[in-house]
């Protein structure tokens, strides 16, 4: 069972906050007043909750559709092309986002916690989540506008037109909002209590603001004491961290395995959002699951060619095989149909936790094929209308004891910050600041090691020797985009790290693949082809015998536009309607009469 305190979080009346036996035994709750609220722990605490539940990121739209808008997914044509995101706003992460709401009931928080006659200590904690949660709020406005309007207490309608801070004044806001919260909040939560905010949490969500900050997207002149600031960030938080006894799991997938407190709470948890069937659910397992297996719901998720052709091999070393035997690697190639078209064999273990290919094994509930394979070719699912985009599913994620018909309103937690992406912004941090290119690697060591990579003869597994510079900072980011695939991570990396403008993704388009049965099966039906795959399926997926059954074309995604990314998407216009309402509110410079300098 789930901790308490999540169930409080929709307590009817005034407070707008659900049932909760102890709170509806006490008192009346539609006449509670707000001085009560303030004098009771129950009260408050159940004001806190609320708090983190309109506060918190939400799987669909904070994880998932962050996901389609970078080189691993297939969406977001209105960043990635020129001229077609607007001052609107647009899909995905582009969209308008304006929490002032969520920020209000913090506020509202904030301005009366200390009014009350609860403990010094009870204050003081139930403030040190609510900065955590604004915190957190305000770095999200941050990291897609720059500055924006710092509210810091409830505002009068008189008073409700507020300028735009600056970047540097809200980023010092929230390091010392983050700064407090961690001087008061607990290492660990009594059981009851597991899951709310912690000091670990508070110290590495603000290695992460500074983390952005000292990027290229905030720092276009590579000030390197922004990095040293956000290392010696980074390093405080791991540091507590590993004091407060967290670290990475045994596993890759140990944080959502299963659907249980032992992963949903497991040592490399270290920021969450907590959901509950009924108080919240999310529809993530129906999503990503092939229609077969789900419930009304598909395509979250769909890797793409670049993304599957990423993972390294089995001993860390780059894809790719060495067929003719001369020392050197052929690069896999999906429509080749001898070795280097096998290119989902001998790859990094979180290859087989995340990607779905053609014939793979997929051993999910109410899956009745022979061997349990998924099969993406063209034909190859009995809901054809609605089969895989791009060639392959996700399987991050997913629970396969899970029937079909209880996929839907699930309620696997969302980790925002795990101990894995700590390391690795660490790991950043230290490559950017020079003389620190070890420590780096032996954070990407630790990571693969626990990803399961071979350490191989020299101990490195698969890094290549004397990494430094660029090549260490691509290898970081390498290893997040693998690391952290799905998690909501990859677009605003490349976005901060104004990837877009490398040569690399300037025209860039991405890739799916499309597979037919060849000549001589294309009379078979699903059942029939399943059935004769699997008789030597494990030989028919290892060897070239593959190809007597499936033929693969490399087909374009981006097939109307290549890449263009203008230069103001890296901070989005403020929506007109928001200008409209306040007066005082300048637009972002680089959109339509904008004069706001987000780099200030």
């Amino acid at each position: 069972m789930k901790p308490k305190f999540i169930y409080t979080v929709l307590i009817a009346g005034m407070l707008g906050l659900s049932s909760c036996d102890d709170v509806l035994d006490k008192k009346n709750l539609s006449a509670v007043t707000s001085e009560a609220t303030w004098n009771d722990k129950t009260l408050a605490t159940a004001f806190l909750d609320y708090c983190y539940k309109v506060n918190l990121p939400d799987w669909e739209s904070d994880v998932v559709s962050a996901n389609g808008y970078s080189d691993d997914d297939r969406s977001g044509d209105d960043f990635f092309y020129a001229d077609q995101l607007t001052t609107e706003g647009g899909g995905g992460p582009t969209a308008e986002y304006w929490p002032y709401s969520g920020i209000y009931t913090l506020n509202e928080l904030l301005d009366n916690i200390n009014t009350g006659s609860l403990s010094a200590n009870d204050k003081a904690t139930i403030e040190a989540q609510a900065l955590f949660l604004r915190s957190y709020r305000y770095f999200e406005l941050v990291k897609r506008y720059g500055g924006v309007p710092l509210i810091l207490s409830v505002q009068s309608r008189e008073n409700a037109e507020v300028p735009r801070a600056k970047t540097s004044e809200c980023i010092k806001q929230i390091v010392d909002d983050l700064d407090k919260a961690a001087s008061v909040l607990p290492g660990k939560w009594s059981s009851n209590d597991a899951g709310r905010i912690t000091r670990g949490a508070a110290l590495a969500l603000k290695g992460r603001v500074l983390l952005f900050y000292a990027s290229k997207q905030f720092n276009r002149n590579d000030d390197k004491a922004r990095w040293k600031d956000a290392y010696d960030a980074n390093l405080a938080a791991l540091n507590q961290l590993d004091s407060d006894g967290y670290g990475l799991n045994t596993s890759y997938d140990g944080t959502w395995a299963d659907n249980t407190d032992a992963c949903e709470l497991s040592k490399e948890v270290v920021f969450s959002s907590r959901y509950s069937y009924p108080a919240r659910a999310t529809d993530i397992n129906a999503g990503i699951r092939p229609l077969d297996y789900s419930n009304g719901k598909t395509g979250w998720s769909c890797p793409t060619v670049e993304l599957v052709m990423a993972y390294p091999m089995a001993d860390g070393s780059e894809p790719g095989i060495d067929i003719d035997g001369d020392g050197v690697k052929e690069p896999f190639d999906v429509e080749a149909k001898d070795e280097r078209g096998l290119f989902w064999l001998n790859r990094d273990p979180r290859f087989y936790r995340t990607i779905v290919t053609n014939g793979m094994q997929y051993k999910i509930a109410d899956n009745g094929w022979p061997g349990q394979r998924q099969y993406t070719y063209k034909g190859g699912e009995v809901e054809t209308a609605n089969a895989s985009k791009t060639g392959f599913y996700s399987c991050k994620f997913v629970n396969l004891n899970l029937p079909k018909v209880d996929v839907r309103n699930y309620d696997l937690d969302l980790v925002e910050i795990r101990y894995a992406e700590v390391m690795l912004n660490l790991a950043e941090c230290a490559a950017e600041i020079g003389n620190h290119d070890t420590e780096a690697v032996n954070m990407l060591k630790d990571i693969r090691k626990r990803a399961g990579i071979t350490p191989n003869d020299d101990g490195m597994y698969g890094l290549k020797q004397g990494l430094t510079g660029d090549a260490l900072i691509d290898a970081i980011m390498l290893e997040r985009r693998i690391e952290l695939a799905f998690e909501g991570k990859r677009f605003w990396d490349m976005r901060r790290r104004m990837m877009f403008d490398r040569p690399e993704y300037r025209g860039f388009v991405r890739h799916r693949i499309e597979i037919n049965l060849t000549q001589d099966k294309k009379d078979l039906s699903l059942a029939q082809l399943a059935a004769e795959f699997n008789e030597n399926g494990d030989s028919n997926m290892s060897s070239t015998d593959y190809f007597n059954y499936f033929e693969s074309t490399l087909v374009e995604i981006d097939s109307k536009f290549t890449w263009n990314v203008s230069s103001n998407h890296y901070f989005f216009a403020l929506p007109r309607r928001h200008l409209e309402q306040n007066k005082l509110l300048e637009q972002t410079k680089g959109w339509d009469d904008g004069t706001f300098d987000p780099l200030l």
